[in-house]
C-alpha cells in the first residue's frame, strides 16, 4: 500500500510500505479521509515527527477486513476511527481522566491515518470505532476527533446555562469548541481571532460575536457584554502563552480558564502568572487534552444531529500526493480544516 512518509521538515514522501496483517480482534480500515491536524503542521515545522513515521489520526474509512473473533463489523462498513483507547481499569480511567491512561496514550492504529489501510487494535475496535451513515460525508466523519475533545473541554470547564464563553482562537479547534458550547447552554459564545476570514466563518456558524483581535479592543468588547464583569470561562484554542496572559485580563472573578491549545510541540515562553490574581480573585486555571470514549460518541452523535456543523468547516481536500501543498495551505490561515483522501 500507499503511505506518507515524514523524513524531515517539508520532506515528505509517499512511498510503498507492507500493508498491516490484522489478528483476530482486529479490523483491517481502508482510510477514505484523514484530517490533517495543527499537531501534525507543528511537528512538520519543528521536527518533533519521529523520520519515518506516518502522521495522521483524524480517520474514516471503509472496514476491509475484519478478525476471525469480530462479530460488531464486517467488510464494506462505513467507520470512523479514534486513534487511542484507554483501559477503562487503572487509576486514571477510574477517575475518570482517560486521556492519562498507559494505554490511551500508546496508538492503537498502524501505521498512521495518512496510509492507505490502517490496523485497529482490539481495544479501539471495542470501544471507539463507530458505523457512520451514508448521510455523512467520510470528510465530515474526521471531525468526530476533534469535536470530542472539545466535548471534553467544555464538560471538563463545567459550563453552566447563562454563561458567556470567550473562546481565544478562530481555527477549526476554537470554532468546535464554540459550538459545543453553544450546545451546552451558553448564552453568550464570543470568538477573538486574528483573521478576518475566520471570523467570517464563525459568525455564519452561530457564534454569537465574533472579533478581529488586531482591529478591535476585545476586552472592551468582553466587558461590555458582560456588565464590564468579564467571561465566566475563556478557552485559550491556541498555543501561545501571550493568549494565556490575555486571558487573565478578560476572565471575571470566580471564573475559569481552559488551556486547549496544544503547548506540547510548539516552541513558547513560560508563563509568567502572579499567583496573587488566582488567589485573590479565585480564579481557576486548567488543562483539557484528548477525550474520552464516551466523548467521541458524544460528539459523533452532535455532528449526526447537526447540532455542532462540520461541513462548513472543511475548506480543502487533497490527495497523497499534494501533502505538502496541504501543510502550505495551512500554514497560510486562509482555510480551516483540511482533509487528506488517501484514495484520491
Amino acid at each position: 500500500m500507499r503511505a506518507i512518509i515524514y523524513y524531515d521538515v517539508e520532506d515528505f514522501r509517499v512511498e510503498n510500505v507492507p500493508t498491516p496483517k490484522i489478528g483476530a480482534e482486529e479490523i483491517l480500515v481502508k482510510v477514505r479521509a484523514c484530517g490533517v491536524c495543527s499537531t501534525d503542521l507543528f511537528r512538520a515545522i519543528y521536527h518533533a515527527a519521529k523520520p519515518g513515521s506516518v502522521l495522521g489520526h483524524e480517520i474514516a474509512g471503509d472496514v476491509a477486513e475484519v478478525g476471525s473473533g469480530v462479530t460488531r463489523f464486517k467488510a464494506g462498513d462505513r467507520v470512523a476511527v479514534l486513534h487511542r483507547a484507554p483501559c477503562g481499569a487503572c487509576y486514571y480511567c477510574r477517575h475518570g481522566q482517560e486521556p492519562l491512561c498507559d494505554q490511551y496514550r500508546k496508538a492503537g492504529i498502524e501505521p498512521g491515518g495518512f496510509a492507505e489501510y490502517i490496523r485497529v487494535a482490539p481495544a479501539l475496535v471495542q470501544k471507539v470505532v463507530i458505523k457512520i451513515p451514508d448521510s455523512m460525508t467520510y470528510e465530515e466523519a474526521t471531525m468526530t476527533e476533534p469535536t470530542a475533545c472539545s466535548v471534553r473541554a467544555a464538560t471538563k470547564s463545567v459550563i453552566e446555562p447563562g454563561d458567556t464563553i470567550l473562546i481565544i482562537g478562530g481555527g477549526p479547534l476554537g470554532l468546535l469548541n464554540a459550538q459545543v458550547a453553544k450546545f451546552m447552554g451558553a448564552s453568550q459564545v464570543i470568538v477573538s481571532d486574528h483573521h478576518d476570514y475566520r471570523v467570517k466563518i464563525a459568525e455564519s456558524l452561530g457564534v454569537d460575536y465574533a472579533f478581529n483581535a488586531r482591529k478591535v479592543n476585545v476586552e472592551g468588547k468582553v466587558r461590555e457584554l458582560t456588565d464590564n464583569r468579564g467571561a465566566d470561562l475563556v478557552i485559550v484554542a491556541v498555543a501561545s502563552t501571550e493568549a494565556v496572559h490575555q486571558s487573565l485580563k478578560m476572565v471575571r472573578c470566580g471564573g475559569r480558564i481552559c488551556l486547549f491549545g496544544d503547548f506540547r510541540d510548539v516552541p513558547q515562553p513560560n508563563l509568567n502568572i502572579d499567583p496573587k490574581i488566582i488567589l485573590r480573585d479565585n480564579i481557576k486555571i486548567l488543562g483539557s487534552w484528548g477525550c474520552s470514549p464516551q466523548d467521541y460518541h458524544v460528539a459523533f452523535n452532535l455532528i449526526k444531529m447537526g447540532r455542532v456543523k462540520v461541513g462548513e468547516m472543511i475548506t480543502h481536500v487533497f490527495p497523497m500526493e499534494k501533502f505538502t501543498e496541504a501543510l502550505r495551505v495551512m500554514a497560510g490561515k486562509r482555510c480551516l480544516r483540511v482533509v487528506i483522501n488517501p484514495s484520491g
